[in-house]
């Protein structure tokens, strides 16, 4: 490989990381992930992302933690190896979704909560039910979305089929 394609792998790498920050993620977190996400492995050891991402290991450490949190990464050893490294999730993006519904159903149940509490007749009643009808909608769509894209993601596999989308 070139200077020259190094240099717009690294390029990419920060804007797609930036695209991470403005929809969120701490920043040093994008960082990680995205040095990650364009490796051919898709894994490197926290003394590997320092390097690449030129910061210490306590700046790696938490953005791996975070990470690992949130479920886009995890952490492993190879066997008889002495280092720890992080490896992207195989199917990250469809994994990352499919384990929003806890959240999505607790959101969906607290609002129903409120609800019960301040009467479905009130403003604040009624901006809740539209909450709680919101996200059992989304997690109606989540999971019909996640049974195409699994149905896609077999069909590609098969000898022969194009991808779609």
């Amino acid at each position: 490989m070139t200077q020259a394609d190094e240099n717009a792998i690294a390029g990419y790498q920060e804007r797609f990381a930036q695209i991470m920050v403005e929809s969120g993620m701490p920043r040093m977190a994008a960082r990680v992930y995205a040095a990650l996400l364009v490796t051919d492995s898709g894994k490197l050891s926290a003394a590997e992302l320092a390097e690449r991402l030129g910061v210490g290991a306590s700046a790696i450490s938490g953005a791996v933690k975070y990470l690992v949190q949130v479920r886009l990464v995890e952490r492993g050893r190879e066997p008889g190896g002495r280092h720890d490294f992080c490896r992207v999730h195989e199917h990250t993006w469809s994994h990352y979704v499919s384990q929003s519904d806890p959240v999505l159903a607790r959101l969906q149940e607290g609002a129903g909560e409120g609800i019960a509490v301040l009467g479905p007749d009130s403003p604040a009643g009624r901006r809740l039910d539209e909450t709680r009808r919101f996200f059992a909608f989304v997690r109606e769509e989540i999971k019909q979305s996640m049974v195409k894209w699994q149905r896609l993601q077999e069909a590609e596999r098969e000898p022969g089929q194009r991808r779609a989308l």
